[in-house]
């Protein structure tokens, strides 16, 4: 190993915060526990020392990351004792969402294979037409990776589940779901040009200009 190789557990912080920049799942917890990023970056800073200093080991990475995040979560306002909801422990409550994203991410998975086939049966390559196609695809499969990264990784780390952590999943199914349905109307508008005899892209131009927004706008959101 070089004089300036990683430890096991400085790679893993990495992969869980990101490397010099924080990584868009870890702003998501951050965002979803009202943590500002100049707090998540010192939480991960102390971390760097506590991996240093062998405080924290690679196999209690996580349980440590998670125990900083929720010490300081934004707290909402104490209520009376007898109007204290019951605490609802995140690892069984936010299967649901963990089940969902696991399946939209295999629904899109398919549904961009067909697409893809599909381009490449409409337009060959090296057209400028077919670059474009799938440029915009590619740029779907990137933010809905995305979205599905953020959501896994803020059920991974939460071990309360709060209308906080609530939103911000359901933010990122509804954005997953846009995308998917977007892609479902520009298969379909490239079935009928290819069975068409009068073939015209407009139609298919309009939806790749629909899902460039739609990319820019769930960018703007993050």
């Amino acid at each position: 190993m070089g004089m300036f190789s990683k430890t096991p557990a400085e790679r893993k912080l990495e992969e869980l915060t990101g490397g010099i920049i924080l990584s868009d799942e870890y702003k998501a917890i951050l965002k979803a526990k009202g943590i500002d990023l100049k707090t998540g970056e010192r939480i991960k800073n102390q971390l760097k020392e506590e991996i240093k200093l062998n405080i924290v080991s690679e196999e209690g990475l996580e349980t440590r990351i998670r125990y900083l995040i929720n010490q300081n979560a934004k707290k909402t306002p104490e209520k009376p004792v007898e109007d204290e909801p019951s605490v609802i422990i995140a690892e069984s409550s936010l299967n649901k969402y963990g089940e969902e994203v696991k399946s939209l991410k295999s629904e899109y998975d398919a549904k961009e294979k067909v697409v893809i086939n599909l381009i490449e049966k409409s337009f060959a390559p090296p057209q400028i037409t077919y670059d474009k196609f799938m440029d915009s695809v590619n740029n779907c499969t990137k933010v809905f990776n995305n979205q599905y990264d953020s959501a896994l990784s803020i059920i991974k780390l939460t071990t309360r589940e709060t209308p906080r952590i609530d939103t911000e999943l359901e933010n990122k199914i509804r954005n997953m779901k846009t995308i998917i349905s977007h892609v479902d109307d520009l298969t379909n508008e490239l079935i009928i040009n290819l069975s068409s005899d009068n073939k015209s892209n407009a139609d298919v131009d309009i939806l790749f200009d629909d899902m460039k927004d739609l990319i820019d706008s769930v960018k703007k959101y993050d």
